[in-house]
């Protein structure tokens, strides 16, 4: 073999390295969330592993109050209903992302763990479940509606992103107990403002008629 066969040799490995590694680049690991994510990295769902929502997927918040006591300490279920069925062979489940609007979420086992956005999710260990355990305590502030945004993946565990992975998300609201609606009063200041109408027409007639 002669150097310039050498050198062609070389330049077609090279050529391989480059692709391979621009591939690693551009197409990450379908476990890349495997040990959890954030708010920001599923605003636009889950659809690394699907385009879409899906039906079939229900995500749930269970054990949420309608009406939440200041400073109380709340347990959660983050439940995910339907989407594929998982054999022996799936090496994970499914992961969630919940994040809300006021309060504090945390973690009451070692399944789910907090973003640095305050948000909870699941880590690597608690990829291999699709129901959660976790802890909300209600802020000091009555006069708040909270929000909760839930979003969630059931997979079918076998390590690559399809649509036969499923994804949804689902919204939920607790509301303080001194909470009123942004705009119950302005029925009262109406009807208030037409009941000082009438009575100042009311007195300039008595006047024309005196």
């Amino acid at each position: 073999m002669n150097s310039r066969e050498d050198c062609s040799i070389c330049r077609l490995l090279l050529a391989w390295v480059l692709i391979i590694a621009v591939a690693v680049i551009t197409f990450p690991d379908a476990s890349s969330y495997s040990d959890g994510i954030s708010v920001d990295d599923s605003k636009n769902g889950c659809v690394c592993h699907s385009s879409s929502p899906a039906s079939d997927l229900t995500v749930t918040l269970s054990g949420l109050p309608a009406t939440y006591d200041t400073g109380v300490s709340y347990n959660l279920t983050v439940t995910l209903f339907g989407g594929p069925e998982v054999t022996s062979d799936s090496t994970n489940q499914g992961g969630f992302n919940l994040k809300t609007s006021a309060g504090d979420l945390s973690s009451v086992d070692s399944n789910t763990q907090e973003m640095e956005d305050s948000s909870l999710t699941h880590n690597s260990e608690g990829n291999n479940q699709r129901s959660w355990e976790v802890e909300w305590i209600a802020p000091h502030d009555d006069s708040l509606s909270v929000s909760f945004l839930l979003r969630g993946n059931a997979v079918n565990g076998d390590g690559e992103q399809s649509e036969e992975d499923y994804w949804n998300e689902a919204e939920y609201s607790s509301k303080g107990s001194n909470y009123k609606e942004a705009n119950s009063a302005t029925p009262s200041v109406t009807i208030s403002l037409a009941v000082v109408a009438i009575a100042a027409v009311a007195a300039a007639r008595r006047e024309l008629l005196e």
